[in-house]
């Protein structure tokens, strides 16, 4: 182990690391669990996707989602037949189809983000003022050294979106 490592051991056991992640993990899963019982991952993904960028053309979502072309269309077929998804024609081209995400597309996707800020923002809540500053302030200052993430892997989880 170098010096640095060893500092940074010293200021912040993995442990607490790994207990911090865990928790953050347990948010997002919760987040995920009524959405989970009525799409699978695969097509929440797409959904996210739709509903970050709004309709796009179905080789733009599979690039965006990491999904062959089709397994693509397979997965956009039982969306649209359950009624997250429509296909409409371009305006530009009508040979040209968007996947457009339906409005119960735009809440579930709304919930699973609602749900994760709730569940964050009652970890928070147990804090005095001060503690709180500061673990947001850390939050800020880990996604900054983090960077960004493959939005792909992210997306893979259902937890893409614009909105972080």
């Amino acid at each position: 182990m170098d010096a640095a490592a060893e500092d940074l051991t010293a200021v912040l056991p993995p442990s607490a690391a790994v207990l911090a992640s865990r928790a953050m993990l347990g948010i997002v899963s919760a987040s995920l669990e009524s959405a989970l019982e009525q799409v699978t991952v695969p097509q929440l993904r797409i959904l996210v996707v739709l509903v970050a960028r709004g309709p796009v053309r179905a080789g733009v979502l599979a690039e965006e989602t990491g999904a062959s072309p089709s397994t693509l269309t397979r997965t956009v077929d039982r969306l649209e037949r359950d009624g997250w998804v429509r296909r409409n024609s371009a305006p530009s081209s009508r040979r040209e189809t968007l996947v457009v995400p339906t409005r119960r597309a735009i809440a579930l996707v709304e919930d699973v983000t609602r749900r994760r800020t709730e569940g964050i923002e009652r970890v928070l809540a147990r804090l005095s003022d001060e503690d709180r500053a500061a673990v947001v302030r850390g939050f800020d200052l880990f996604s900054g050294a983090a960077g960004e993430f493959d939005r792909r892997r992210l997306l893979g989880l259902g937890i893409g979106d614009e909105r972080g």
